[in-house]
Order: structure tokens, then C-alpha cells, then sequence
């Protein structure tokens, strides 16, 4: 079993796949792993694409997905991005086990 894994990081962009049937349902996996570990709540953002960032966020990420490029976490400030990749990474440990 694969689990989740970041296929590549582009400018403030980092995109995950996972193995899961159905892609959606990783997506909502990995927000609620996060959403449970900050202690906060997943706030859904206005607009035509899925997109979501989660109250008490220390990064202030936003967790994007579609049908093509699947799930990507946004992360605003570009500074941050070693600090976020090893935050996803403890969440894919947890996820893939």
C-alpha cells in the first residue's frame, strides 16, 4: 500500500496523491487528520473550486482539490514550506499505518 505521498512542490503549491478508491475521501481523510490535531474546525471557502482552510491553522494553508490535479495544499507564505511538508508527512505516518 502506497498511503499518501507529495508527488512534487511547485512555487507555493504542494500536491499529494493517494491510493485511496475514492479520491475525494483521502482529501476529507488528511483535512480531519489535520482539522484533529490543531483542535480546530474545517472552514469550507466561497468560490466554484473545493477548497478548504482550517480555523487555528499555525500555516494558514489552503487544502484544494479537483478532478485533475487532485489534492493540493497552498501554502501562503513560501518560507513555510519545510515547515508544512513535515507536518503533512507525520500526518501521512499516521494515515498510512
Amino acid at each position: 500500500m502506497m498511503g499518501y505521498e507529495i508527488t512534487s512542490i511547485e512555487d507555493n503549491r504542494i500536491f499529494i496523491k493517494h491510493d485511496y478508491r475514492d479520491e475525494l475521501d483521502g482529501f476529507i481523510m488528511l483535512l480531519k487528520s489535520i482539522e484533529g490535531d490543531v483542535n480546530g474546525r474545517i472552514i469550507q471557502m466561497d468560490g466554484d473550486d473545493i477548497q478548504y482552510m482550517i480555523q487555528n491553522d499555525p500555516y494558514d494553508l489552503v487544502f484544494r482539490w479537483d478532478v485533475n490535479f487532485g489534492t493540493a495544499v497552498i501554502v501562503p507564505e513560501g518560507s513555510s514550506i519545510e515547515g508544512v511538508v513535515r507536518m503533512l508527512e507525520s500526518h501521512f505516518d499516521k494515515l498510512n499505518n
